[in-house]
């Protein structure tokens, strides 16, 4: 069995590998032709000497990830119950992060929110009565809106912080609903101790996973060859557990990844032809938590990815620091960029990052035996 599954992912990674190569060439002229490429105005490592030479980059590429990955999915990999759900939850953050990308390039209007002392003196002092009302009413959502912003959230022009992570919950609730009541799994494996039932308790963990990692992948994607080169070290980690566990349909849906990912990952290597774009980063991380889940190995994610565990730590780290202090622990954040402003080489660092995660997705691996 563990042979057959080894020689049909070997396929899935060559066919994946190759659609990828072939389709890269004709996106970048595609990506350059219609002006989706990186803009300095959203670009906030001007600090960083080398970051004027990726202006005028495409971006968006890792559309390449998502759309080899559906179709050697959907075509010859398609099963409503193991990866009908991580493929619909890898669309749907496709979406998110695309429309995301696209809006950052495209529209012109940054979007800031009122600050909640204007919006109580309006409930009092506006005109209309009904303006009032709508202002009292909606100063809730108004004051999530400020939250983020107060925690560091640039506005932008793109989706903002707070309605990602409301379009992540949604996801997670999906991938939840799917463990939870499709499949009944509600139980965590524990390394030496064996499984313990949590319930509907696990709802809250899947929630906080999807989000977490999602955001940790989209923040890892910030130099070239770094976010593709983790990620397919995290999912090879993942790879060698489902082979473990004889499970067919995730071995041939994690060759699929890691054979797109490896393709992309020729035209990213510095200096990279085109990046990814949150159009595949949000779906990666989410995709990366539903394998988790799917093969009952979540317990071994902050391991496995711990590389990005790192990363989206250090923003939280940075931002409370700066909450609390009011000065920055880091040059700059999220951590690779504090190693470029403090001299350290993009390839030098890109390898270091590499070195970190096969560790680390090693420890993983090796834990999962146990």
């Amino acid at each position: 069995m563990t042979e057959e599954i080894i020689k049909l992912s070997f396929h899935f990674f060559i066919a994946s590998f190759l659609m990828a190569v072939a389709v890269s060439p004709p996106l970048i002229v595609l990506l350059k032709k219609f002006g989706v490429v990186r803009h300095g105005e959203r670009d906030f490592s001007s600090l960083i000497k080398n970051r004027k030479s990726k202006l005028g980059t495409p971006i968006f590429g890792g559309i390449i990830i998502v759309a080899v990955v559906s179709i050697m999915t959907v075509l010859f990999n398609w099963h409503r119950e193991t990866t009908f759900v991580p493929i619909g939850a890898l669309w749907l953050s496709a979406l998110l992060g695309g429309a995301d990308d696209l809006l950052n390039i495209f529209y012109t209007k940054e979007r800031h929110p009122r600050t909640l002392g204007r919006i109580l003196r309006l409930i009092k002092i506006h005109k209309e009565f009904k303006y009032r009302i709508y202002f009292a009413v909606s100063f809730p959502w108004q004051a999530y809106k400020r939250f983020f912003y107060l925690l560091g959230s640039h506005p932008g022009k793109g989706v903002q912080a707070h309605e990602k992570i409301l379009i992540q919950l949604v996801i997670g609730v999906i991938i939840a609903w799917w463990i939870s009541f499709k499949v009944e799994w509600t139980e965590v494996w524990l390394p030496w101790y064996g499984s313990i039932d949590l319930g509907y308790f696990i709802i809250p963990i899947i929630l906080f996973l999807v989000v977490f990692m999602a955001n940790a992948v989209n923040i890892t994607d910030g130099i070239d060859g770094l976010s593709a080169g983790t990620l397919i070290i995290s999912y090879s980690a993942f790879f060698m557990i489902a082979l473990q566990q004889e499970s067919m349909d995730m071995s041939l849906l994690i060759a699929a990844v890691i054979g797109a990912l490896s393709g992309y990952l020729l035209f990213n290597i510095k200096p990279a032809k085109y990046q990814m774009g949150d159009v595949a980063s949000l779906g990666l991380g989410v995709l990366l938590a539903a394998i988790a889940f799917a093969l009952d190995r979540a317990i071994l994610l902050p391991i496995i990815g711990m590389i990005f565990i790192v990363e989206i730590c250090s923003v939280i780290l940075q931002t409370g620091w700066k909450v609390l202090f009011g000065k920055r622990l880091l040059k700059m954040s999220p951590l690779h960029h504090h190693l470029e402003i403090s001299g350290k080489d993009e390839a030098t660092i890109v390898m270091y990052a590499w070195t970190f995660a096969a560790i680390f997705a090693t420890v993983g691996v090796w834990l999962s035996l146990q």
